[in-house]
């Protein structure tokens, strides 16, 4: 197996450009993100790999944990060090290599104020990673914009539809100077344990696919191998990366298992949302029954209008409400204690991906002259419930019982 520096030396020969220098960044440590972190990491031949932090707490945890990233396999802690980091501090990237001096954690803060490891970076980002929620892409690679270029990738690990829609709208609209993109359904079973340490419940894969522009019908995009070198050495990284069990797809390959991932969260993670329930709540109740079916008429009806899927054999079967209601009901079956990122959003009062999931849906159906009433029913509810609670916790009165002064006389009469 070549290693990755003799993959970007080919790759940048083959396309008679400068050579690549292999480095991937990272944005978004969440499940996702810390799981690919940790196994471009693991390789034999590790990339370097820096990670980009909003926030310098995020750092000092980091640090704290020793600078690695870990993910239990079946009771077994795998660590993995050696990663660059890079902090935004007062819109400036300031880079914290990882050969840097080991120091005791009480002179944490006293290091990170003198700023004596920290260098500016502004350089070039090649290779981006994004797997921060939907919602917050647009922010985070705004701070990174300036950094990027017509030659860069950026690859989305995200829930949800239309993202790359809005960065072409709101941040890369000139399509000429805009960045590659590719995108990425993760389907491990992931579950967080601790900060930068998750535990990997089940095996999957993560399935790959360069994003086409807009004006490439998706069934002949299959012929279209005229990637850019980043995008290229990225794939092939990826699909060479083990634990990853990463495999690439066609765009329109890519589309259908988005789709089947967006009906499930727009199905259980709604509904769950807005019950604010685990995925077992939501089985053998008629009422839930009735309201998925109804939910998945309109989605399906969507999907079979889109023009990007049309001559794609078999859209049909696989996207008929009954096999859709199927792919839900073995999804909440299979993982039955688990609760959706919309309901976690929820009770921790954050934004949600509604407006990428059942919101996705609404947008597409009116496109295609279509009124999807449930699917923005089903919005309205999950952000009424978001205001509510806000409402709640903004109307509730903080008591300090450190400080409660106790009425009545407890002391003895002589």
């Amino acid at each position: 197996m070549s290693t990755w520096s003799q993959d970007a030396e080919e790759i940048s020969r083959e396309a008679k450009a400068p050579k690549l220098s292999g480095r991937v960044h990272i944005i978004g440590l969440g499940n996702a993100g810390t799981f690919i972190a940790h196994s471009l990491a693991a390789r034999q031949s590790p990339p370097p790999i820096t990670l980009l932090m909003h926030q310098a707490s995020f750092y000092q945890t980091f640090r704290r944990k020793k600078r690695s990233l870990a993910v239990n396999y079946n009771g077994l802690d795998d660590n993995r060090t050696g990663f660059d980091v890079e902090i935004l501090e007062d819109k400036v990237w300031r880079r914290i290599p990882s050969g840097e001096e080991q120091h005791d954690a009480q002179e944490e803060e006293e290091i990170y104020e003198s700023d004596q490891d920290f260098h500016e970076e502004e350089g070039h980002i090649e290779c981006l990673i994004v797997c921060c929620k939907a919602y917050m892409t647009e922010k985070v690679i705004r701070d990174v914009r300036h950094r990027l270029s017509p030659n860069s990738t950026i690859l989305l690990v995200q829930n949800g539809l239309g993202i790359v829609e809005k960065l072409n709208r709101d941040l890369f609209p000139d399509e000429h100077s805009r960045p590659h993109y590719m995108q990425g359904v993760l389907s491990h079973g992931l579950k967080k344990q601790d900060s930068y340490k998750i535990g990997h419940v089940s095996v999957g894969s993560l399935i790959l696919s360069p994003v086409v522009t807009s004006h490439t019908p998706l069934i002949e995009a299959e012929r279209d191998t005229h990637w850019a070198p980043t995008t290229k050495y990225l794939l092939r990284l990826l699909t060479l990366t083990p634990s990853l069990v990463a495999t690439a797809d066609t765009p329109a390959g890519l589309l259908q298992y988005q789709l089947e991932r967006l009906t499930v969260s727009s199905v259980l993670g709604s509904l769950g949302a807005i019950h604010d329930c685990k995925n077992r709540d939501l089985l053998h109740n008629y009422a839930v029954s009735r309201t998925m079916r109804l939910l998945l008429l309109e989605i399906s009806s969507v999907i079979y209008a889109l023009p990007e899927l049309r001559g794609i054999p078999g859209i049909e079967d696989r996207f008929s409400p009954e096999r859709l209601r199927r792919l839900v009901i073995n999804v909440a079956a299979n993982r039955p204690e688990d609760a959706s990122s919309l309901r976690n959003d929820l009770r921790y009062q954050q934004n949600t991906e509604i407006d990428f999931l059942n919101g996705w849906i609404v947008r597409r159906g009116e496109e295609l002259g279509m009124k999807c009433v449930l699917n923005y029913m089903i919005v309205q509810l999950v952000l009424s419930r978001m205001q509510m609670i806000s409402q709640r916790e903004a109307s509730a009165v903080p008591i300090d019982f450190e400080n409660v002064i106790l009425t009545g006389d407890n002391t003895k009469d002589d």
